[in-house]
């Protein structure tokens, strides 16, 4: 996410142009709505629309990276920490919300996972466009993508913790509170949702040992038990 573009350089119709993408990226989640039914929050459509006009028009455009030096790790930060929510609730899809077998931190977990994931194929991406077209996207190399990792898993491990904070515990720690509401927006794909899972989890630990209960001390089974059943 590295200035290419000189102020100078920008007529201003490229000002127009990038200005429409921003506004395209952002209504891309109004027209999934319209196609898939699935409901997001309306300030994350905001969101999307003011991370793509600083990235673009007031980072690129504006040259934004060169006034601002730490501009770009902090998009990193704030995007990857929104994948992680997005990758929560992809984790939640499974059980359509309801309580899991597993700890909620394996779920958050593979929220970070996700999060990072995303983050690898944009520096491939990167390096790629640098690579085939000549851009200057990766700027010093090694040292700018190492910093971009590191800002990747600093911001996805902070949407991971605000995400278990918002599945287990119902609260609403920035950016998470987004979580919450497309949950409670698509009773649809998450029908078994009925609030945080934190004590659901302990319902569903409850009843798991109970019908472990042919299970022998030691994990042994009892010879009149079938494994499997």
């Amino acid at each position: 996410m590295n200035a290419a573009l000189s102020l100078s350089d920008s007529p201003p119709a490229l000002w127009l142009a990038v200005a429409g993408a921003c506004v395209g990226l952002a209504a891309l989640l109004p027209l999934f709505t319209a196609v898939s039914g699935l409901v997001f929050p309306r300030r994350l459509v905001v969101g999307v629309g003011a991370f793509s006009a600083v990235a673009l028009l007031f980072g690129e455009l504006g040259q934004g990276y060169e006034t601002v030096p730490w501009l770009d790790l902090a998009l990193h930060v704030v995007s990857m920490a929104v994948l992680a929510v997005v990758g929560m609730g992809l984790a939640l899809l499974p059980t359509a919300g309801g309580p899991v077998r597993t700890p909620v931190w394996v779920l958050s977990t593979l929220a970070f996972g996700f999060a990072m994931m995303v983050g690898a194929l944009w520096e491939v991406m990167e390096f790629a466009l640098d690579g085939l077209l000549g851009t200057n996207t990766q700027d010093t190399g090694l040292p700018d993508t190492m910093w971009d990792i590191v800002a990747n898993a600093l911001g996805a491990a902070l949407g991971a913790v605000a995400a278990h904070a918002a599945a287990c515990f119902g609260r609403r720690v920035p950016p998470a509170g987004l979580l919450l509401d497309v949950v409670a927006a698509n009773p649809v794909i998450y029908g078994a949702w009925r609030g945080p899972l934190g004590g659901a989890q302990r319902e569903v630990g409850g009843a798991q040992a109970r019908a472990d209960g042919p299970l022998q001390r030691g994990g042994q089974a009892r010879p009149d038990v079938v494994p499997g059943e």
